[in-house]
């Protein structure tokens, strides 16, 4: 990847107006741009938005800018997608600007359009208001009444005041490509809500772009470069088309097994030392509670059975205890290697849910 980048790069150096970026901007770049591609193809698309920015901000490339793009599109930001792929378009090369540089923006011209569609829009009509100025904010940003705004999808707060009347506020959901209009009344509370939904199916995901495809590869080089989508799955993560991969399968139901058998082991060991407890009561006389000094019992035999009921006790506390350990690690490992859904950007973070007596937080992978 770095050696695309190389040569996606030296283009740039020679069609650039700016004087050209030196070769440690250019080490630089390649670093940051490698590290946003193995965190593409691992669906850590945070940390892949992160590292191509960094690659963007050391050296200008539309390159960079479309993975920028497609990191956000895959992050469920689609508005600030559109605006990435926008400035991307709007550029104007120069003649002599490199193929993998029009390419890109080729590319961007046909994404800026799909994630345009996907985009929901809200109309906030506001009545009962008074004759004193309205306030209305969505997400915790202003926005004017009776005027479409645009919106990620997503759960969006609503929240509505005016002088002298009392403020109310709502939950609202946007899916991909609705339109929604809502109608507040103030004076009664009430809150209406309409939806059209016209955009397309969210199936047209950008994808990323390999070698000779124009990413941040700088051509139609033959050999090497990275792997593209559903070819990055040997490094041991989820595979490109969102399944888990055979190992990482294979790993939790190893954690899962040897929990259940260690739970089983446990309970079987209990349940022998509490026979062998039982054993040792019955050789006792009925009128008979300290052994010692029992005239007629088997001082040995009640001895053997004591021990073998410690050490049947100790084996169960072990096996509960390997049994825990594996539940823990089985756990640790899912929590650490599943990613979050990253098409529904209301799913990747902590939701949490009064009830009564109580609070539901939950996340989803």
């Amino acid at each position: 990847m770095g050696t695309f980048l190389l040569v996606t790069l030296a283009g740039a150096e020679a069609s650039a107006q700016a004087p050209p970026p030196s070769a440690k901007a250019r080490q630089a770049a390649v670093a940051h741009a490698n590290q946003g591609w193995t965190a593409y193809r691992a669906r850590r698309y945070r940390d892949a938005l992160q590292a191509f920015r960094r690659a963007e901000a050391t050296v200008h490339a539309p390159t960079f800018l479309i993975m920028v793009a497609r990191s956000c599109h895959k992050l469920g930001r689609l508005t600030e997608a559109r605006s990435v792929y926008q400035v991307i378009v709007d550029e104007q090369l120069p003649a002599d600007a490199s193929q993998a540089f029009r390419r890109a923006q080729a590319e961007a011209r046909t994404e800026l359009e799909a994630v345009s569609s996907r985009i929901p829009t809200v109309e906030i009509t506001v009545t009962g208001a008074g004759s004193g100025g309205v306030q209305v904010a969505l997400g915790g940003l202003d926005v004017p009444p009776s005027t479409p705004v645009a919106r990620d999808p997503g759960s969006h707060t609503l929240a509505v005041g005016a002088p002298g009347r009392r403020g109310l506020t709502k939950e609202i959901v946007l899916k991909e490509g609705m339109r929604a209009k809502v109608e507040v009344d103030l004076a009664a509370g009430k809150v209406r809500i309409e939806s059209d939904r016209t955009g397309r199916d969210p199936g047209g995901e950008p994808q990323p772009l390999g070698p000779g495809q124009g990413a941040a590869d700088g051509g139609a080089q033959e050999g090497g470069g990275p792997p593209g989508p559903g070819q990055g799955a040997a490094d041991g993560g989820d595979a490109a088309d969102g399944r888990p991969s055979p190992r990482s399968t294979a790993v939790v139901f190893t954690g899962l097994a040897a929990t259940a058998a260690g739970t089983g082991l446990g309970v079987a060991f209990v349940l022998l030392s509490n026979g062998k407890s039982s054993s040792q009561q019955r050789l006792l006389e009925p009128a008979c509670t300290d052994p010692a000094r029992c005239p007629g019992l088997d001082l040995r035999a009640y001895n053997d059975l004591g021990h073998a009921k410690a050490d049947l006790a100790n084996a169960a506390v072990w096996s509960f205890l390997a049994a825990g350990a594996a539940g823990l690690g089985t756990a640790a490992y899912v929590l650490l290697t599943g990613q979050p859904d990253a098409r529904d950007a209301t799913a990747t973070g902590l939701s949490v849910s009064p009830l009564p007596g109580g609070l539901v937080i939950s996340k989803r992978w």
